[in-house]
């Protein structure tokens, strides 16, 4: 007997699940094209402060990396 991959269901609802991940799955880009298109945690007055640093680092980071690229585009623009 072939074994299936459950028991809940059949194996034709098997396969169209199956197939329905499998975009997921093979997937190789991000859910965002853009970096700037993903949205930003908001801080919540409940969260440690330990997580609200983490948040600002992370923006701060980001925002850093962000500046250096406007500044590599700019000048490789004036050459």
């Amino acid at each position: 007997m072939v074994e299936r991959g459950s028991n809940k269901h059949g194996s034709e609802l098997d396969d169209q699940m199956k197939h329905e991940d499998q975009g997921l799955i093979q997937g190789s880009k991000p859910g965002h094209a853009e970096e700037f298109r993903e949205t930003e945690p908001f801080p919540e007055e409940t969260d440690s402060p330990e997580v609200l640093d983490a948040i600002r680092n992370d923006s701060a980071i980001r925002n850093a990396q962000q500046g250096k690229a406007d500044r590599a585009e700019k000048d490789g623009g004036d050459r």
